[in-house]
């Protein structure tokens, strides 16, 4: 394989359960994992796969049909943590007629992160001024807008362009990313919009509710490139008994 990786991560395999590593390259530096810990099963490839994904994993493991050209997955690394990957699969038939080649990419590394000096006023002035949660994000689950609200729940930001070429992962307890991604799948999958009410926790230990709907954004080929979101706080009304 060659060594020019641009920082990606790439693993050559025979598909099967589990599929068996041949070669990897890259893996220390996205995952944290040293090659040959993926080589001898010391850390098994799809023991690393967030268990939601594991639809995606099948896919692109399974011997009887052809793996997806380009897809987002999630993957904890050495450190506990979850991270987004762009990810392709292709077939290396010079190795063998199943053998395949995967290659993952940070999703963060992959965003082009908002130019602030050339955002447009009325965008700003919405960001920072909406009482709403309010957010933009691209193909790969990462963050190119938000609004200033978000920066009251989420951890290590002062003002909603911190929050910009991040995931959930970065800014939210895992267990609350996982909810927000999953609305974010089916809204990738098609869905003309997701919604759910579900839980947030303030910086200063606040707890409540938001009804959170996000949508999909389309090129002018019809292709999804992204998704908006908007999520109301609603905490008073599911406090207040119906009727009061």
């Amino acid at each position: 394989m060659s060594e020019n990786m641009d920082a990606a991560c790439q693993i050559r395999f025979m598909p099967g359960e589990p599929p068996a590593v041949l070669a990897v390259l890259g893996s220390q530096a996205l995952l944290g994992y040293p090659p040959e810990t993926l080589l001898n099963g010391q850390s098994a490839l799809l023991d690393l796969i967030h268990p939601d994904d594991h639809d995606i994993a099948h896919r692109v493991c399974a011997a009887d049909a052809l793996p997806p050209a380009d897809f987002t997955i999630r993957l904890r690394d050495a450190r506990g943590r979850i991270l987004c990957c762009r990810g392709s699969c292709r077939l290396l038939t010079e190795v063998g007629p199943t053998a395949r080649e995967l290659r993952l990419q940070d999703a963060r590394q992959l965003s082009e992160a908002a130019d602030a000096e050339h955002t447009m006023l009325n965008f700003r002035a919405m960001m920072e001024s909406s009482d709403d949660f309010i957010y933009f994000k691209d193909r790969n689950h990462v963050f190119t807008g938000a609004s200033q609200t978000l920066v009251s729940i989420t951890e290590n930001t002062r003002h909603w362009t911190d929050l910009i070429g991040q995931t959930d992962y970065d800014v939210f307890p895992e267990h609350l990313a996982d909810a927000y991604y999953r609305l974010e799948k089916a809204v990738f999958a098609g869905a003309l919009v997701a919604h759910e009410i579900q839980p947030f926790r303030s910086k200063d230990g606040r707890e409540g509710w938001v009804d959170n709907r996000k949508y999909p954004i389309h090129n002018s080929e019809g292709a999804i490139i992204g998704l908006f979101g908007v999520a109301r706080d609603i905490s008073e009304k599911i406090a207040t008994p119906a009727g009061k």
